[in-house]
This record gives C-alpha cells, sequence and structure tokens, in this order.
C-alpha cells in the first residue's frame, strides 16, 4: 500500500514530526514500513531549457549538436532525438543529475564532439512513459526553472505492508487515523456539500435489486449527468500518479482517489449504455460471457458477482467492469455504484479469471458497508468539482443486511495483569477514543463498541492489543516472567504419540502434518458418518478449504495421496498423528490419532521384481506391528460397517466393546470422489488416546520354553466372503498346545473356483512340559481340519 506523505497531510497535522520518527511511529503501531521513496530525487540538477542553435553532427546522420540556454549559461550538448529545432524549450540534464542508481550524467564526447549534458524524455526522468522524443515544454516556459519546482513534485510516498486483518488502513484515512490516536491529533475527514441542482431523482432513472444477500450485502447507486469527460487537474493528476496510479480521466481519477482515500472501491459507467433502467447483482449463469476493461472476454459461472442491466452483464462486481458500459471522452450521463460484495465470491472469481485489481484485493479483505452512502456523496461531489455536471437527488440504496455493531466488556484488572503494568483509567480511555471506539464506563469494566470499519475487533483480548500499540510497547518495561522452572511431568499420551510416530517411521511410512482444517464437504466427499451438529465450523474462514475442524485424519491423508499421486509418486506410505475434533457438551472434544495410509504400488523386491498394488494383509502387517510393539494385544476385530471403507474389505478394532480404530480398503465411491479411479487405497484410523487405556502398565516375562515347537501349514478353500479373523481364533481355540495362528498366503485363481478363496494357514504347536509325539502331532491337526470343515464349510487342499 503506497501512501502519500502530501495527500496524508490533507487529514492530519503533521508538521515537525520527522521523516524517520514518523516510519518509527508506524512500524510501532503495527504498519510496517517497507520502503520510503522521496520523489524527485533524480530530478536534482535537472532544469528547464532553451534551444537557441541546432545543427547535425559532422559524424552520424541521426545525432544533432544544440547549443541550450540553462538559464545562465550557453551550453553543447549533443542528442540523439529527432522530435526537436531550434527555439524548442525542452528539459535538461546537467553534468552531475543521477537519473537513476547507474546512470550519472558526466561531460563527455559523442562520436568525438563534447556534450555537456542529455536532453530526456518522459521516461529517462520517470515521469511517463513517452520515449520517442526528448520533452518539448510550452514556449512560454523560462529557462533555468529546476524541474521539481516546474512539476511540482515535492512528496514523500511511504510503502507499507498492511496485515489482512486492517483492511480499514488500506487508504489515506485509515493511516491518517493511525497516526491521529498515536500522536493524539484529530483527524481532518473530507468535508463536502453536494449540490443537488436537479429536481430529477436518481430513483426515478434506475432501481437497484439484489438476488441474494449473499453475493452482496448493500448497493447504492447515484446518478450525475452532463458531466464532461477530459484530462484531470493538475492536482488530481498528480494524486493519483503519487501512488503509482496511471491518470486516465477526471471520472476514473477521481473513482480511484476515492478509493485510496476512503478504502471504498466504487464504479462508474456510462448510463446511456445501461438498458432497462435498473441494476440487478446476481451469480453469473451458465455459458454467459462478458469483455472485461482489458478487453478480455470472461467466461463465467455460478461464483461470479454479476452486475447487469435489463438486458446484459456490465460488470464483475469487485472485481472489473465490462467493456460494454465503460465511460469514454463521448460520456455524457454517469451512474455511480459503491457497493459491498461478498469477498470469497470476489476472491474465487479473482483467482480463477487470473484477474487481480486495487478493488478486488480491498473486497478480499473486508469494505465497511456502513461508510457506503458517504463515499458516494463524495465521489458524487469529486466528480462534480472535476468534470462538471448535475447531480440528481438522492442515491438509490439497497441494504439487505444492516451492519451490526460488535460490543466487548473490558475488565481494568485483566487489563493491567495482561499488560504487566497499571496504566491508568484516563490513559485507557483516551486511546480507545482516539480509536474512535465508543466508551462506556461501567466502573470496573468498559463496555466497548467497535466502530464498523474495525471488523477485527471482537473481545477483550483485540481491545488489550489495541491499548498496547498506542500505549507504546517501549513505555512497557522488561521484566522476567516468574515461572515455576521445576520439571513438569509428560502426559502419557504424548510419550505414547512419539512412541507411535518412531514405531511407523520404522515401519516404513513417512510423516506427514496437516492442517487441522478441511472444506465444507469433506465429510460427504469420503463418507464419513458424523452427526452435523457435532461438527465444528470456523466463524471466519480464511479460505473454503479451511472451514471446519476435522473429525477423522482420513480425508487429509487421502489428499496427500491424491495430491502425490497427481505427481507421478507411485508408492504412498504416510503416517499422521494429530488431533481430531468434534462438537461436546461444553467444550470441544479432542483426541489424539494415529491415521496411516497406503496407495499406490508396493516396491519392487528381490522375491518379487514386479511391483503390486497394496492389499488389505499389507496394512494388517504394520498395524500389527504396531500394536505388537505398543504391546497392545487385549484387543479383537470384527468385519467393519463403516461407510468410507469398501465393504468385505475393512475391519473395525474393538477392546470389549469399545471401538478403538478401523482399518482396511477405502470404499469405490471415495475413490471416485477423489478421480483416483482403480487406484489401490487402504487407510486406517486408531485413537491413541483409547490405546493409552488399554495398554498393560506391567510387563509380564516368562522363561525360555526347553521343549520343541512344531509348525504345521494348512491351506483351505473356503467361500471368500468368510473372515480369515475368525478362522484363525476357531483354530486357536481347538487345542491349549497350539502357540501360535498366523495367516500367510491368500490365492484366488487357477484351480479354486469362483468366489472361492485358498486360505493358507501357519499352526505352532508346543507343549511346555515335554516334546510332543507324532500321534498327538496328528491328533491335534485333525481337530483343526475337522474344526474349520465343520464351522465353515472349508475343504482342505490337497
Amino acid at each position: 500500500m503506497l501512501i502519500s506523505l502530501n495527500w496524508l497531510k490533507q487529514y492530519i497535522d503533521l508538521d515537525g514530526i520527522e521523516i524517520n520518527e514518523m516510519e518509527n511511529a508506524l512500524t510501532m503501531i503495527g504498519q510496517e514500513v517497507e520502503k520510503i521513496e522521496v520523489l524527485g530525487e533524480n530530478l536534482e540538477n535537472v532544469v528547464t531549457a532553451h534551444i537557441v542553435e541546432k545543427e547535425m553532427h559532422p559524424d552520424s546522420d541521426h545525432l544533432t549538436i544544440c547549443k541550450v540556454d540553462n538559464g545562465k549559461e550557453i551550453l553543447q550538448v549533443v542528442c540523439g532525438a529527432s522530435n526537436h529545432k531550434t527555439g524548442d524549450k525542452v528539459v535538461l540534464a546537467q553534468v552531475g543529475a543521477k537519473l537513476a542508481e547507474d546512470f550519472v550524467i558526466k561531460k563527455g564526447k559523442i562520436r568525438g564532439v563534447e556534450s555537456n549534458g542529455m536532453l530526456c524524455s518522459e521516461e529517462e526522468l520517470n515521469i511517463g512513459k513517452d520515449s520517442d522524443g526528448i520533452i518539448i515544454l510550452p514556449q512560454d516556459t523560462p529557462a533555468g526553472i529546476p524541474m521539481k519546482k516546474y512539476l511540482g513534485i515535492n512528496d514523500t510516498v511511504f510503502e507499507l505492508e498492511i496485515t489482512p486483518n486492517r483492511p480499514d488502513c488500506l487508504s489515506h484515512i485509515g493511516i491518517a487515523r493511525e497516526l491521529g490516536a498515536y500522536y493524539g491529533k484529530e483527524v481532518k475527514y473530507p468535508s463536502f456539500v453536494i449540490n443537488t441542482e436537479s429536481s430529477e431523482k436518481t430513483a426515478d432513472n434506475i432501481s437497484v435489486e439484489i438476488s441474494d444477500s449473499n453475493l452482496a450485502k448493500r448497493y447504492v447507486a447515484r446518478i450525475i449527468k452532463n458531466v464532461t469527460v477530459k484530462e484531470s487537474p493538475k492536482w488530481l493528476k498528480e494524486r493519483v500518479e503519487s501512488i503509482g496510479i496511471r491518470s486516465i480521466n477526471n471520472i476514473v481519477d477521481a473513482s480511484n482517489f476515492v478509493m485510496m482515500e476512503l478504502n471504498q472501491p466504487n464504479h462508474t459507467f456510462d448510463l446511456d449504455k445501461i438498458e432497462g433502467g435498473k441494476i440487478v447483482v446476481r451469480a453469473g449463469l451458465e455459458n454467459e460471457k462478458l469483455v472485461t476493461l482489458d478487453e478480455q472476454e470472461r467466461e463465467l459461472n455460478s461464483d461470479d458477482i454479476v452486475i447487469s442491466d435489463g438486458v446484459k452483464a456490465v460488470a464483475l462486481g469487485g472485481v472489473m467492469g465490462g467493456e460494454n458500459s465503460q465511460i469514454t471522452e463521448n460520456t455524457k450521463n454517469i451512474l455511480l455504484e459503491v457497493a459491498n460484495f461478498n469477498s470469497q465470491n470476489v476472491r474465487k472469481t479473482s483467482r480463477r479469471l487470473t484477474l487481480s485489481s486495487d478493488s478486488s484485493y480491498r473486497f478480499e479483505r473486508r469494505v465497511d458497508e456502513e461508510n457506503a452512502v458517504n463515499v458516494i456523496n463524495r465521489l458524487a461531489n469529486l466528480i462534480q468539482e472535476v468534470a462538471g455536471g448535475e447531480i440528481l437527488a438522492g442515491a438509490v440504496d439497497n441494504y439487505p443486511v444492516p451492519y451490526e455493531k460488535k460490543s466487548a466488556e473490558l475488565n481494568f484488572e485483566r487489563l493491567n495483569r495482561f499488560v504487566g503494568k497499571v496504566i491508568s483509567r484516563e490513559t485507557v480511555v483516551g486511546i480507545l477514543t482516539r480509536l474512535e471506539i465508543e466508551v462506556v464506563d461501567n466502573g470496573e469494566t468498559l463496555t466497548l463498541t467497535a466502530p464498523s470499519y474495525r471488523d477485527d475487533l471482537e473481545n477483550e483480548q483485540d481491545y488489550f492489543e489495541e491499548i498496547i500499540r498506542m500505549y507504546g510497547f517501549d513505555n512497557i518495561e522488561n521484566i522476567l516472567p516468574k515461572l515455576d522452572i521445576s520439571e513438569q511431568p509428560v502426559i502419557d499420551t504424548t510419550k505414547l504419540s512419539t512412541q507411535v510416530k518412531l514405531i511407523a517411521a520404522n515401519a516404513g511410512l513417512k510423516e506427514v502434518i496437516n492442517y487441522s482444517f478441511v472444506p465444507k464437504d469433506a465429510m460427504e466427499k469420503i463418507k464419513y458418518t458424523v452427526a452435523q451438529e457435532k461438527l465444528i465450523d470456523v466463524l471466519k474462514p480464511i479460505t473454503e478449504d479451511f472451514v471446519t475442524l476435522r473429525p477423522t485424519l482420513l480425508y487429509s491423508l487421502i489428499k496427500n495421496a491424491k495430491d502425490n499421486i497427481n505427481r507421478n509418486v507411485a508408492n504412498i506410505r504416510f503416517f499422521e498423528v494429530s488431533r481430531t475434533f468434534e462438537k461436546a457438551e461444553e467444550l470441544a472434544k479432542e483426541e489424539v490419532k494415529l491415521g496411516i495410509i497406503l496407495a499406490g504400488e508396493n516396491d519392487k523386491t528381490l522375491w518379487n521384481p514386479k511391483p503390486v498394488p497394496y492389499d488389505f494383509y499389507d496394512l494388517k502387517g504394520i498395524v500389527e506391528e504396531i500394536f505388537t510393539q505398543l504391546k497392545f494385544n487385549n484387543y479383537m476385530i470384527k468385519r467393519s460397517e463403516q461407510s468410507q471403507f469398501h465393504p468385505g474389505r475393512s475391519v473395525d478394532v474393538f477392546v470389549g466393546r469399545e471401538l478403538i480404530g478401523s482399518f482396511g480398503e477405502i470404499h469405490p465411491d471415495v475413490l471416485e470422489n477423489f478421480d483416483l479411479g482403480k487406484t489401490s487405497v487402504l487407510v486406517g484410523e486408531f485413537n491413541i488416546d483409547l490405546i493409552q487405556k488399554y495398554i498393560g502398565k506391567k510387563v509380564n516375562y516368562q522363561g525360555i520354553v526347553k521343549y520343541p515347537a512344531v509348525p504345521r501349514d494348512f491351506a483351505f478353500v473356503m467361500k471368500e466372503e468368510i473372515l480369515v479373523g475368525d478362522v484363525l481364533k476357531t483354530i486357536q481355540k481347538v487345542d491349549k498346545k497350539i502357540e501360535k495362528v498366523e495367516l500367510f498366503d491368500i490365492y484366488q485363481g487357477v484351480g479354486v473356483l469362483p468366489g472361492m478363496k485358498s486360505v493358507a494357514i501357519s499352526v505352532v504347536l508346543r507343549d511346555k512340559s515335554k516334546t510332543l509325539e507324532e500321534k498327538e502331532i496328528v491328533d491335534i491337526s485333525n481337530k483343526i481340519v475337522a474344526k474349520v470343515e465343520k464351522d465353515y464349510g472349508a475343504v482342505l487342499r490337497q
């Protein structure tokens, strides 16, 4: 944001305050100064001059030798331009002039002829874009006048970094208010009187409709007739050009001036190009197109805010006007617009069309809707001043959602405790009053009401900040805090989370860290079942992707996988340990969870030279490894019915009746929602707080078994819908001498009927008191086969 010091002085008395002091003051109150530029620094030693003689250079067909009068003496200057003649009044950069950082005018010879300066173009002096020839001044211009004086350039421009929460400071009045509060000086707001010379009313010529109040909170229109579009007067041109805005004409310059003065974007239409006698604020239509002021045809959609008349679209609300209603030199009657458009819609349109403007920048942050009528009257008054015309009586003001002021209580005891110092009541009230905050003194507390342009002031802490920054951070002594420096116990869940991260990393997973916010439709997109009233929405999301606090880690992990697959990463192995959030009766319920995702194809191995898609058992192995190392083993697994998972290819993990987590293959509909097609994607999510609850506190040791284990393998053919976990549990209960039961392969294909699967199971037998005999081994094996065949209708593969 560029701020002109001369412009700023219209609204606040800054006499006696040095530039460096003002820079420090702005920085201390939170308006960081990035750069200070003294305009016209490059014009030192540059003067008006008179060409008294001109001849061609003897060794060039395009250079000329000019005798130039600088008001003191006649100098010889070699010139390369062709648009000058004897008698012309020109601009001379004398020896020693520094036109740019690395461009200093020196005395020298050009093709053997001495030259004592340079005749300059607009571009060389950085006062315009014309570089085709040197500047030719009016004939009555005296020689020897410094160009800074001739051009009236005597200004300092501050470049400020305005934070997103302070859009009110994107204007000269905004910065004047800040400095006024800091220095205790009065702010002089623009004073004007509307000279309504016409008995004709604006409302008789135009109506304003807002189809959806979500698109625009307010829209004010006013009409001026019989204006004259021409070059701006010198003062207006200097004002807008001082902050880098190109002067167009008096109407456009007045519009830009008011925006930079009062921080309210506005627009001017050629009234005679508005059809149907009405303005409609609506969403864009399918296949609708508009040629904007930059002569580009834009295809619109329903996210765009469109300003239309009775027939066609005439502007993109908050972004840019349309070519079909623009002001030209032939314009006589104009329609003024001051509105307040939805910031999210403006941001979407600006990004989609890569079309950013000073207006869109302000609307994306917030504009004060309460100031709209004042702004349109200021604009009408200024246009009448520089372009003439008759202002029609009254304005048309459509204001469907009036602004509600925000109030908060401030407690002096809490303020002093927060600051670490007692600030007097008089000082506090004075600061708040200078900040134009309404103050009601209740004794121990103050009731504070923020002005409409300070929408960022919501609670007591916000007002603490305002008081401190205006009181001065340098006025608060540095005191070391009185803290307990004894070692604090580490919460068990924190220890466990650290342990889980280490185990997951050792299992070949890569940690990701995501924001805790997700889009509004995130849960619907992953088919995650959660009551709408349990979701916690952000009151003022900074983007549409940060609307809801996530109740699950799965959306973020799937999006991570999607983003990486889009970048040709074939093997995704991620985990995240973070908090999830749901509404509870009082405070939000926060739970620490572990999320895992496998997607794409596993890497090549020595025994498997071709990458293969991840399957359920890859994830199951990782989950079991984590549980084993955590010594979490008193759980059971059941088929999952959760909607985000593939039916029959996912399980829930329980301890008793308490759900600890779930893992398995993602539902095909979810894959489709993320455009993942047939990509293999498996996810798991586990509640670390609950795991902590059920992990045993003591480690039990047992002696080394003296007698050998006997391994036996079985392969059963069974229906594919049978849960292998149930089969393993059944086998484990067949005999006490069964020490371990593990799945080591599932096969479907040649030799196995459709709808069936071959399940290979390893069983370890051991008797802790003696060596097993062959007969015992055969008996147990037969019991295993009989039990599985009976309970599951399975057949032992031969």
